[in-house]
């Protein structure tokens, strides 16, 4: 599921982008989920009672605020965040480097160009070179999604395995699981969560990792996590 927030108070143009989104959606190989707001407090809060956006159209010029305010608070506590200003005023565009956007909508909407720039987007999102943002000791990680073998969760603790080492982080593998957002990540047992993308080979109820070593599917859920898997391997096809 792709979370998309869009954030205009301009309603007719919300509502158009939200129009476009929903159409070029279906090209997309997973469902989207957007959300309209009104106002820069509107997503601020919405971020706050920790919604999931994967991607936020934010328009620069808010009634309550600027989105350049908006995107400082954002860029804060959701580094992961994929921003996409939009504004009929392409002078903006230099200034919103410093926030990693990734791109610069022009009002009034081309449509071919929303199309390009969905696919363009869902296409980083979902590249085995994204990230995953970590935080220990104060300090933040970010380790390509690639590079991760699977998570495995001790009471806070979480131990990700990667393809040269071991990190350690604080935190719980649910909410491991809803930052990632990404099918190829399957939770296999209550406490790992596996990056398909780096299996060997899949024999009925073990995943083989690089190296021989076995996970064990949970005992009680084979049935439903063999799906998941082969859905992911296969796309979907039967």
């Amino acid at each position: 599921m792709i979370e998309i927030a869009i954030c205009d108070d301009d309603l007719t143009i919300a509502d158009y982008l939200e129009t476009l989104l929903n159409g070029y959606g279906r090209l997309l190989p997973e469902p989207m989920h957007i959300q309209v707001f009104h106002s820069g407090a509107m997503v601020l809060e919405a971020l706050n009672q920790k919604a999931p956006f994967d991607i936020i159209f934010l328009d620069i010029e808010l009634g309550d605020t600027t989105g350049i305010a908006v995107a400082e608070q954002i860029r804060q506590d959701f580094a992961e965040l994929v921003l996409i200003f939009i504004s009929a005023h392409e002078s903006y565009c230099k200034h919103l480097f410093q926030f990693d956007t990734t791109a610069f909508l022009s009002k009034p909407f081309d449509e071919a160009e929303v199309k390009s720039l969905l696919l363009r987007v869902y296409k980083d999102l979902r590249n085995p070179q994204q990230v995953f943002i970590y935080h220990f000791n104060d300090t933040m990680f970010r380790m390509p999604l690639g590079d991760i073998l699977f998570f495995e969760s001790n009471r806070h603790k979480i131990e990700m395995i990667t393809k040269t080492d071991v990190k350690i982080f604080y935190g719980k593998l649910d909410e491991v699981e809803v930052r990632l957002k990404h099918p190829g990540f399957v939770r296999i047992h209550h406490s790992i969560l596996v990056n398909l993308d780096n299996v060997e080979r899949f024999e009925k109820t073990t995943l083989f990792l690089p190296g021989g070593r076995g996970l064990a599917l949970a005992r009680g859920k084979q049935k439903e996590v063999r799906r998941k898997i082969m859905d992911y391997y296969t796309g979907g096809l039967p």
